[in-house]
């Protein structure tokens, strides 16, 4: 696999579900086709894109390389091209040609004239930063591109009132960076289902008294209810039906009890009916790799259970936006390994991924971070540091996202 670093991130359509993936290498790029292309292939980006599409930039000049352009699945790749495609009919023409065989294109757009000239014979798909189709992309153009039928993109929707102006604007696909910011429609009152939720993995954790775990789950109906599904459910393949909850913990055992307690603290039916919480699989992707690189450190750091305390490191990650709480507060309800603590409170004080000089799992969580939020360069920074490798880096965010993109709102799927 090239020594190029290559970043996975989710696309949302307007209800906030996962979409499509964006795929963009590293600072240095791709130098050659064949880079991508190996990446790709190597990663397991392929089978991702078989579950959603892979949204990626493209060099035009690649469009010439028959044995890259045929290397990729006609459905599940959509590349898209510098703004100056649009201008170019040299490109243009290759599109078209390419897109009757089946292929997808898009093109960046950082004007309203090169919204108004780009060809519908050769784009599926038009690309806009947010600021720029927000202040500078007049309303009547855009409803022109979709009237056409054209699909837009936002790329760096930063905020979740920058997602909201664009949601009345018309666009298809969203960049995903701002959910795991504050949404303030939340208010300021923590939420005390979660914290209960909390308090009970914390029982399970320590091995506490069965009892005691019973009587949290015969104060929360809904809790209660998703339990016995579950255990009943297909998936965990019980033999005859489980009506109490002290059976049901015996047959799920404290471990995948753990695990699925540990996601479901994300489940939006907690709270808001069986609506899907787009947070749950960032937090699930951010904590199944974390555990992927840590399988990779060596030598192993001295932390007890250290791939266990790295997924939940991830996966712990968004509580404060979740909660609505500050970490330290939430960390109370939820004692873990010093090491893990160090990290998730790095990570919800803002530091500067870059600066960060905390332990392995407070650098792996920066690493993530500085990844969604595009800054590449802290990111591939801190990479290089630990000694992950490109192809490393690659395979656990790819499997990563495979894994989290198969969790919806009911957490036993």
């Amino acid at each position: 696999m090239p020594e190029t670093y290559f970043f996975f991130r989710p696309i949302l359509a307007a209800d906030r579900s996962w979409v499509a993936f964006d795929c963009q290498a590293g600072v240095s790029g791709a130098k050659e086709s064949a880079d991508f292309a190996r990446c790709f292939a190597e990663s397991g980006a392929a089978a991702l894109a078989e579950l959603l599409p892979m949204v990626t930039p493209l060099n035009p000049s690649w469009l010439e390389e028959d044995a890259f352009v045929d290397g990729f699945n006609t459905n599940r790749v959509i590349f898209v091209l510098p703004a100056t495609s649009v201008e170019d009919p040299q490109v243009t023409v290759r599109c078209q040609q390419l897109r009757a065989q089946g292929k997808r294109f898009g093109a960046d757009i950082d004007s309203a004239d090169r919204l108004r000239n780009a060809p519908t014979a050769a784009f599926d798909y038009l690309r806009f930063d947010a600021a720029c189709a927000r202040q500078d992309i007049p309303i009547a153009d855009l409803k022109y591109a979709k009237h056409i039928g054209f699909h837009k993109i936002a790329t760096r929707v930063d905020t979740h009132e920058m997602f909201e102006a664009l949601t009345d604007k018309g666009f298809d696909w969203y960049d995903s960076r701002f959910l795991t910011a504050r949404n303030p429609h939340f208010g300021k009152e923590p939420d005390l289902t979660r914290l209960k939720l909390l308090k009970l993995l914390n029982l399970v954790r320590h091995d506490g008294d069965t009892h005691e775990i019973e009587a949290i789950f015969r104060e929360e109906s809904k809790l209660s209810y998703n339990l016995l599904r579950l255990v009943n459910s297909v998936a965990v393949g019980a033999r005859t039906k489980i009506s109490n909850f002290s059976q049901a913990i015996a047959l799920l055992g404290r471990r995948q009890l753990q695990r699925w307690l540990q996601l479901l603290i994300y489940a939006d039916h907690l709270a808001h009916g069986d609506a899907a919480n787009p947070l749950m699989q960032i937090a699930a992707a951010r904590g199944h790799q974390m555990e992927l690189l840590a399988s990779t450190i060596t030598p192993r750091p001295d932390i007890p259970d250290f791939i266990d305390n790295a997924f939940m490191t991830g996966l712990f990650s968004l509580l404060e936006v979740l909660i609505n709480l500050p970490m330290p507060e939430i960390l109370k309800e939820l004692p873990l390994h010093d090491a893990a603590n160090e990290a998730l409170l790095a990570c919800a004080n803002g530091g500067e991924p870059g600066e960060i000089r905390g332990g392995i799992l407070c650098q792996l969580l920066a690493a993530i971070v500085a990844a969604e939020t595009r800054n590449i360069s802290a990111a591939e920074s801190i990479l290089a540091r630990l000694e992950i490798s490109p192809a490393a880096h690659a395979k656990s965010q790819v499997a990563a996202l495979h894994w989290a993109s198969r969790i919806n709102a009911d957490p036993d799927q």
